[in-house]
């Protein structure tokens, strides 16, 4: 790997600063930091897109915690000083590089080296710079450092984290939105001025793609693009991002969407949304009006809502787009041009339309937040028909009223306006609010996820900051909290009466804590053998697994019916004389030995286990003094572990004990009747009054932050037992009474129903 340049000369340079005074009154407990690098911001820049992106994310990791430092970039002229953004903690300028950091001489002179043209380079180390500061400022915390590829600004951060200048505690993403190549082709300029310039910019962002900790795409089309191009994308992960829920209100507009268009009542609203560019299919669109039939014409209100731009076709050049829109249409169209808006105002002004036709007519998209915006409106669009529209609008789940062209054909976008014309208006429904709401949560717990993959330290739980300092998280599907809690238990409870049994371990994120526990168990004498652990030890994809591997070194490597035995065998080998392994089916396998002490139970995903599970392992549980720990207690899935958690009460009483999170501790405090265990149990064993007693309950004994979960598998109990109209209400009710942020398990509950059920608890 080439090496940076100051790096081939110098000892330290690392010591990168803040200067006195500048970061003032940030938070004490600050554990986990976001520096969000971008040349566009909405609310600080006139511009949808990256910027829309940027501000979302902002919001977004600010509400898990995370204080936010902005980082922009080609920033020249635009002052900022102190954030007057709510979720952002500080902004700061590359521009202002000297007079914010102190930098050694070193720094000093390889900024002042480089030419006017190589700005690019100069930006790259400026964000490098702050980095380095930010990270010098918080040295315990974990820092998340976001670029966009675009331009390549994160090129030489990336090199100086490969070079262990940044420490590990640095996790360096880069999000595909729109690089120099594809913007070339969407452009068809292919003719570079500064040929040197765009080929050392593309490499940069080639790079920087490339060789990120985490890489994520929007959509598969920009990321078949790119490919195209010869960048590798295997390592990439499929993200869409976060989009603004468009809420209704009854605030008036803002100043700068107060318009008081002329159009007359019989004219319909026909709008050109977007940056008024070729890429965005301007000329496309002006050819198309022109091919329209005079009666057409004089139907229609034309308004031009988008950022006026210098355009780029050869023949045009030295035109603006109003310069060109003004030359193109004559008298006899009635138009309107408005530009410079904020994306919230040309929404509102959208709003207050009288069923507006919006066109999207772009010929090239990645992911555009122009149809996120659109499609969260009860209005007719037409759409050219791009993978990147494709998806967008898939996303949110807008189908009705979409009229698709052919891209780049004005004819076609000409035939498609008349015939929407034709049967307008349309009575279309917008998204729900709440289904849109379920869609971020979605993909911003995946994001975080992923973050916290990129990770080698757990600092994304909440309570345990000193604990995971000295303590690594263990690959798997629980958490570190339970993690500490399984260690905890066997070193400092676990008596050694009876055996540890472990009915699902997967990959030993469970086994090995247990086993950690117990090596250090001073009260224990024979050790051997003594946690006993299940699995079927076969890859299955609808289990959550291949998501739960995404970023590590297990990514792609099994394929559903494959065997991962030898991996989990390989991961618990320093602890293996503790644990005796039982590969298969637990229903045939059973338990032929003693006492059962512990009993972990993460593989009740069925009535045929659980039934299984209560015959051959309760009966061996000691009373008071063995517990059983309910993995899934808190899963909307397995609804039957609350029915039967309910039904056994009078013998397992829920312990106290930390959160855990989906996590349930009972203690068996007297004997199991043996005709209660050998009762086959279904969802036909419950009344009506049982269930609605059961989820009381379990809402009563269930921390508070978990509580969601039991409502979501409320509704998910009348799922499974096909009494849809009951879980509609069950569901509006949930829902009705949560804050959104909350909606994460109702939102897989309606994927599940729809998936599986093909119901739509939301109709």
């Amino acid at each position: 790997m080439k090496k940076l340049p100051f790096l081939n000369n110098y000892g330290n340079v690392t010591d990168v600063s803040f200067r006195r005074g500048i970061i003032n009154n940030v938070p004490q407990s600050t554990n986990r930091v976001a520096l969000l690098v971008t040349s566009e911001y909405e609310g600080i820049f006139r511009n949808g897109g990256i910027g829309t992106y940027y501000c979302t994310l902002s919001k977004n990791l600010a509400t898990e915690g995370f204080y936010v430092v902005l980082l922009l970039c080609q920033s020249q002229g635009i002052i900022v000083s102190k954030s007057t953004i709510p979720t952002v903690g500080q902004v700061f300028l590359t521009s202002e590089c000297n007079q914010v950091l102190d930098l050694q001489p070193t720094h000093q002179a390889l900024l002042s080296q480089l030419k006017p043209w190589e700005w690019v380079t100069y930006e790259s180390y400026c964000a490098l710079f702050f980095t380095q500061a930010i990270a010098k400022t918080f040295p315990h915390a974990y820092i998340y450092v976001e670029f966009p590829e675009m331009l390549g600004f994160g090129y030489q951060t990336i090199q100086a984290k490969q070079a262990g200048i940044l420490g590990k505690n640095c996790a360096i993403a880069v999000t595909l939105h729109s690089g120099q190549e594809w913007l070339t082709e969407a452009h068809e300029h292919y003719n570079q001025a500064s040929p040197q310039w765009f080929w050392q910019t593309s490499h940069y962002e080639q790079y920087s793609f490339e060789h990120a900790d985490l890489a994520f795409f929007l959509s598969h089309y920009l990321k078949e693009k790119v490919e195209k191009y010869g960048w590798k994308t295997d390592h990439a992960l499929h993200l869409p991002y976060c989009f603004p829920v468009i809420e209704a209100t009854s605030e008036p507009a803002t100043s700068g969407s107060n318009f008081q268009l002329p159009i007359k009542d019989s004219s319909v609203p026909l709008v050109f949304f977007g940056r008024l560019e070729e890429r965005k299919g301007l000329l496309t669109f002006l050819e198309s009006l022109r091919l329209l039939d005079r009666s057409i014409i004089e139907k229609i209100h034309i308004i031009f809502l988008g950022k006026n731009v210098e355009l780029h076709t050869t023949d045009l050049q030295g035109l603006d787009s109003q310069d060109y829109i003004q030359q193109v249409l004559d008298k006899e169209y009635q138009y309107n041009i408005i530009i410079d808006l904020f994306s919230q105002d040309a929404i509102q002004l959208i709003s207050s339309l009288d069923n507006p036709i919006v066109c999207l007519t772009s010929h090239q998209e990645n992911f555009p937040n122009a149809a996120l915006e659109m499609g969260q409106l009860p209005i007719s669009l037409v759409v050219a028909d791009t993978g990147g529209f494709r998806e967008t609008l898939s996303l949110i789940g807008h189908t009705q009223g979409v009229h698709w062209f052919s891209p780049k054909n004005s004819n076609s976008l000409a035939k498609t306006i008349t015939q929407v014309l034709a049967v307008h208006p349309e009575k279309i429904s917008a998204p729900y609010r709440e289904f849109l709401h379920f869609v971020n949560r979605r993909l911003l717990n995946q994001r975080l996820e992923y973050m916290r993959q990129a990770f080698p330290l757990e600092l994304l739980e909440d309570g345990h900051e000193g604990s995971s300092q000295t303590r690594r998280w263990v690959l798997g599907m629980t958490s570190m909290e339970e993690q500490l809690f399984l260690e905890n238990y066997a070193q400092n409870e676990y008596s050694g009466r009876g055996e540890i049994v472990e009915l699902g371990c997967w990959f030993g994120s469970s086994t090995i804590s247990l086993a950690m526990g117990l090596e250090n168990n001073a009260s224990v004498i024979n050790k051997d053998q003594r946690i006993h652990a299940y699995d079927l030890f076969v890859w299955q994809t609808t289990a959550n697994m291949e998501q739960s591997v995404l970023g590590t070194s297990l990514q792609g490597k099994y394929s559903d019916g494959d065997s991962f035995l030898d991996e989990y065998l390989e991961r618990i080998s320093p602890w293996k004389h503790f644990v005796e392994v039982y590969p298969g089916d637990l229903t045939e396998i059973g338990w032929g030995q003693g006492e059962i002490e512990c009993l972990f139970i993460d593989a009740m995903k069925s009535w045929e286990l659980a039934n299984s599970i209560l015959k051959n392992f309760f009966p061996r549980l000691i009373p008071g003094l063995s517990f059983i720990i309910h993995q899934d207690f808190a899963h909307f899935y397995t609804v039957w572990i609350h029915l039967l958690m309910y039904r056994l009460r009078d013998y397992l009483v829920p312990i106290e004990h930390p959160f855990i999170y989906s996590s349930r501790v009972f203690q068996l405090v007297k004997p199991i009747s043996n005709r209660v265990l050998q009762e086959v149990y279904s969802f036909s064993s419950f009344t009506e009054a049982e269930v609605e007693a059961t989820f009381a309950y379990s809402l009563n004994i269930t921390a508070e932050k978990m509580r969601p979960n039991i409502l979501a598998a409320k509704v998910m109990y009348f799922v499974h037992i096909r009494n849809f109209e009951r879980a509609k209400i069950e569901f509006k009710d949930a829902i009705a009474n949560l804050d959104p942020c909350d909606w994460l398990e109702l939102a897989d509950v309606q994927k599940a129903a729809s998936a599986y059920f093909g119901v739509d608890l939301l109709s």
